[in-house]
């Protein structure tokens, strides 16, 4: 390495910049991990995850774990005058997601590059891994369970490889204060891993009857599916709870959507 360590800032440059990927016929985006921005792909627009929200013309969503950016885009195909506010702590994810929002030209998103949870931090450490983005966690001990549904479908040696990770220190905020404007929420969407009641105790009691519809993907660990249920209904909301489309009922994965009551 050169003294002036210009080889190692070329080697994390490197890193972050976004390869093209196909995820369908004809249509390819920028992403961090070609594998896992094809199941994302598939499992929001093959599948029909979030195919039950209804919104109207001119919606306003908040993505809280945007990841590369498919859910916004998802919004923007069927919702062409939705505002989204999108949320992604992690570089490569992040440089990944404004490429799609540019290569798109999808207007009206906004992309901040920080996690959220129920209080602010300056610094909070991350697993990140760079072969399964979609699963980097503060929580890397609960990711045992989530080994074992995948190496149903892929070899041990493989398995290892999506979760060798490397840490990255990431800003805090509460998301309260992007709602200060009072423009009802009509979908906030958390795919958090582990981090969705932490999001949810971030916002003000008072901000609570903004909330229209909340989609929560979720694995169910130590009890989180009930305890967030809990948590949706002391907000006001009315939570049900299926199965994910691609989940093949794994008995870990689950999605909530909750309503105003």
């Amino acid at each position: 390495m050169s003294p002036n360590g210009s080889s190692e800032r070329g080697n994390i440059d490197a890193m972050m910049v976004p390869k093209a990927t196909e995820v369908a016929a004809g249509l390819s985006v920028h992403a961090a991990s070609p594998l896992d921005a094809r199941f994302l792909y598939q499992e929001i627009f093959e599948h029909g995850t979030y195919a039950d929200v209804s919104l109207g013309e001119e919606p306003f969503v908040v993505d809280v774990g945007a990841n590369i950016g498919l859910f916004t885009l998802f919004v923007k195909t069927h919702c062409p005058r939705a505002h989204v506010v999108a949320f992604e702590p992690l570089p490569e994810l992040v440089s990944a997601l404004r490429a799609n929002v540019a290569k798109f030209d999808l207007s009206d998103v906004e992309v901040y590059e920080l996690a959220l949870g129920g209080e602010e931090r300056d610094e909070v450490t991350f697993t990140y891994y760079p072969l399964l983005p979609s699963s980097s966690t503060l929580f890397p001990h609960d990711q045992e369970r989530l080994k074992g549904v995948l190496s149903k479908s892929f070899p041990p040696r493989v398995v290892e490889r999506m979760f060798q990770g490397r840490e990255v220190s990431v800003r805090v905020d509460r998301l309260s204060q992007y709602l200060d404007g009072g423009r009802p929420v009509d979908l906030l969407k958390i795919d958090a891993v582990g981090s969705e009641l932490a999001i949810l105790r971030g916002i003000d009691r008072s901000l609570f009857p903004l909330l229209r519809n909340v989609f929560i993907d979720v694995q169910d660990i130590n009890g989180r599916v009930a305890e967030l249920c809990v948590l949706l209904e002391e907000m006001g909301m009315k939570p049900a709870v299926r199965v994910p489309p691609m989940s093949d009922g794994d008995g870990l994965n689950y999605l909530i959507h909750a309503v105003q009551a």
